[in-house]
């Protein structure tokens, strides 16, 4: 994990006309590879994988292209973001928990969420450098294949191989009579939504056009066989909610793209509103979910929905008991018997939200979902869509609506999301660098390789 600081500034130093592929090339090498293990750090947040990234990407843009920092100019659309992670310390505060404790949550999630969104606003301000992150979406997928495959048959045992340990409850990789992949992620379906990432990223710039001429030469006629592995793959990982979110991708980037009618993304964009409002205030229980997913699903699959929608329940009851800020960190936001034992279980992003920062931090967090694609709706009207670099790029909002509508019921953080959000917030208030250099250091205007 120490070996991320100077392999990424090596990048920058190798790279010195395009450092945002260094931020690309980093960035996705730390998220797929690097273990899933934490090294305490005094008066600092812990050091991962995350923040070995986020550091070092900070560091080398400071090293050799500082200049770059002067290009961020925060906004109120940056609100959502900055909310999100300033307030844990107003947390802590109000829970007596004590300033130092604040600071650090702060710290925490702010290297972890806001470090990854401003190198978003940094590097992706402009529609080359998000076309380029949305490839390195694609290729970096197409590198996890064999991977995959392997666990697969193999069971998910890379992780263990390389690194000493599981990553995560092994048992939970057994599904379906078979294995479900995790290779070097967090857990099977953080895994799983990755390469749907990948696959949906690949599918908007081949609609567009794009994904040949940005491809090197010798992979241009395999265009079509590459995603076609990349959809079996995703089929053998044995996650129902990643594969409904696929086809749900692939359905809306079709729709769009035939009709340029932007309801589907914004339905999208609304969903998660809706279902946190409507449980976090018991308007809703979740039980016509349930019985639709069981006249569809195995019993299996309805089960485990059915036991994540019962905990949601019970951890919003307690949440109730702090509803503005929460309760902090440290468990506290969980549920416990008269023994102290915890006998909750928050699976949900938006849940652990509530809990720990309350409505404050639910409603922020929601926001940083919905604000990007907002804009990207803004900055592009239906009436671009027939330009393929608007197309090529479609992917990026829809990414973070599906990212969105699983953290509903997982926890699967994915920095990468962040780099698409600061890159769309930063594409819309710098209109002009659609006709800047600022593209240049992504893909030179030469040549549309990012290779």
């Amino acid at each position: 994990m120490f070996t991320c600081l100077p392999l990424i500034l090596w990048l920058f130093s190798k790279n010195p006309g395009r450092p945002g592929f260094a931020v690309i090339v980093g960035f996705l090498a730390t998220f797929m590879f690097l273990p899933n293990h934490h090294y305490p750090l005094p008066l600092f947040p812990d050091y991962d994988k995350i923040s070995a990234a986020g550091y070092a990407v900070l560091l080398g843009t400071a090293m050799f292209h500082s200049e770059r920092f002067k290009t961020v100019h925060f906004s109120a659309w940056d609100l959502p973001i900055m909310v999100w992670c300033c307030v844990p310390f107003f947390t802590s505060i109000s829970n007596a928990l004590g300033a130092y404790d604040g600071l650090n949550a702060l710290l925490g999630r702010g290297i972890q969420w806001g470090v990854p969104y401003i190198i978003g606003r940094i590097y992706f301000q402009d529609r080359q450098s998000m076309e380029a992150l949305c490839l390195g979406f694609f290729v970096g997928t197409l590198v996890y294949i064999p991977f995959c495959l392997y666990e697969v048959v193999m069971s998910p045992r890379l992780h263990k191989i390389i690194y000493g340990f599981h990553p995560h409850d092994f048992g939970q990789a057994k599904r379906g009579g078979g294995w479900r992949p995790v290779v070097f992620m967090h857990h099977g379906l953080m895994n799983s939504m990755w390469m749907v990432s990948g696959f949906l990223s690949g599918f908007s710039l081949a609609l567009s056009g794009r994904l040949k001429k940005l491809l090197p030469p010798l992979l241009k006629p395999y265009t079509l066989p590459m995603l076609l592995l990349l959809f079996i793959t995703i089929l053998l990982l044995k996650s129902t909610g990643a594969l409904a979110l696929l086809l749900m991708g692939i359905m809306v980037l079709v729709f769009t793209r035939i009709t340029r009618i932007s309801l589907p993304l914004r339905i999208l964009m609304i969903l998660p509103f809706l279902y946190v409002t409507t449980r976090s205030l018991s308007i809703w229980d979740g039980q016509n979910l349930i019985d639709g997913v069981a006249s569809i699903a195995s019993t299996e699959r309805t089960g485990s929905l059915e036991y994540r929608i019962n905990n949601e329940t019970i951890l919003t009851e307690h949440a109730w008991k702090r509803p503005v800020l929460g309760w902090g960190e440290w468990k506290r936001s969980f549920v416990t018997n008269d023994l102290g034992e915890i006998v909750s279980v928050p699976d949900g992003l938006w849940i652990l939200a509530f809990g720990k920062s309350g409505y404050i931090g639910l409603y922020a967090l929601i926001a940083l979902f919905f604000v990007p694609p907002f804009l990207f709706l803004k900055n592009f009207p239906t009436s671009r869509w027939r330009e393929p670099e608007v197309v090529a790029i479609l992917a990026a909002p829809l990414l973070i609506m599906l990212f969105a509508l699983d953290s509903l019921l997982n926890d699967m953080f994915n920095p990468l999301m962040l780099l698409l959000a600061g890159g769309l917030v930063g594409l819309y208030l710098n209109p002009q660098a659609e006709q800047s250099t600022l593209s240049e250091a992504v893909l030179p205007p030469s040549t549309p390789r990012i290779f």
